[in-house]
């Protein structure tokens, strides 16, 4: 976009005007065409502020890098007086996503498929196992990300579902159950392509339980062949040496380093959650609600 708005004929005239603004700069033309193409993202924010100088804007770097493609279409009608024609944002990127991922250096596509999920149990019966629930990312109908998480237990299939927020080099959702009141908020490291694998955070409360118990843990999501039967296989399991590399052959994905994968992916999961109880909201309780109660008796 920028590129066509100071008619550069070339990634290579336009990679010269960034080292016209920064000899130093982070951006070569290897970089480029890595970035253009959706291969990778990025590392330095020095080359957010570099795009900034090469376009003439007095913003920001982290401006440029967190504006959606819109804005900076507008930014640049305003700096180069090009038409809105030559800087048309493809019908295909967010219009409310960030450019990041899927606008001015890359695209949400890498990042759409099915993927196998491993988590710990948060529920007092299942402490100590693995969940192993599905995630599919697919492209929403005006744009944004949809990610929508499965999991099953005791007969019950949990059906979440949620828009994908991307910025800072990482995504988030919120997904909620349209039947219940248990929402999921996951944050993951954003890759870069081919996006096949996803590791984070998910934070919540357990799902079965008598009392309140807020609870996090990591989690990883593994891309994996995408079938309509994908979701009937989810189900808890003892971390056992070798199941997770089982359960993704049975998936269908052919695992190179199928030993190495199954004993970080248990490594990497725990043993036990982050969990905070009852007792635990008692006790702070007790050493810091002693003196109002004083005062009032």
């Amino acid at each position: 976009m920028a590129a066509a708005a100071l008619g550069c004929s070339s990634r290579k005239e336009f990679c010269a005007r960034f080292r016209s603004v920064n000899p130093k700069t982070q951006c070569d033309l290897d970089r480029m065409n890595k970035w253009v193409q959706g291969r990778s993202l990025p590392r330095a924010p020095s080359v957010y502020a570099d795009l900034a100088a090469v376009i003439g804007s007095t913003k920001p770097g982290r401006w440029v890098a967190d504006c959606s493609p819109d804005a900076f279409a507008a930014e640049l009608m305003v700096l180069t007086k090009a038409d809105a024609a030559t800087l048309a944002v493809p019908e295909n990127l967010s219009r409310r996503g960030n450019p990041r991922a899927a606008g001015l250096l890359g695209g949400v596509t890498t990042l759409t498929g099915a993927f196998a999920a491993y988590s710990l149990a948060w529920s007092p019966p299942f402490l100590g196992r693995v969940v192993r629930g599905f995630l599919r990312l697919a492209a929403g109908k005006n744009g944004p990300l949809i990610a929508t998480y499965t999991e099953t237990f005791q007969g019950r299939h949990l059906h979440m579902s949620a828009e994908v927020w991307i910025g800072g080099r990482a995504m988030h959702f919120l997904v909620r159950d349209p039947d219940g009141d248990m929402p999921a908020f996951i944050s993951l490291q954003l890759p870069g392509p081919p996006a096949n694998v996803l590791c984070g955070v998910m934070s919540g409360v357990a799902f079965i339980a008598h009392e309140p118990l807020p609870s996090a843990s990591p989690i990883v999501f593994i891309r994996v062949p995408d079938t309509p039967s994908l979701e009937a296989t989810n189900r808890f399991f003892d971390p056992a040496p070798g199941t997770v590399a089982a359960d993704l052959v049975e998936l269908g994905l052919n695992v190179p380093e199928a030993d190495r994968l199954d004993a970080f992916t248990r490594k990497f999961v725990g043993k036990r959650p982050t969990q905070v109880t009852p007792q635990d909201q008692v006790t702070f309780a007790s050493m810091l609600n002693r003196e109002p109660l004083e005062a009032a008796g």
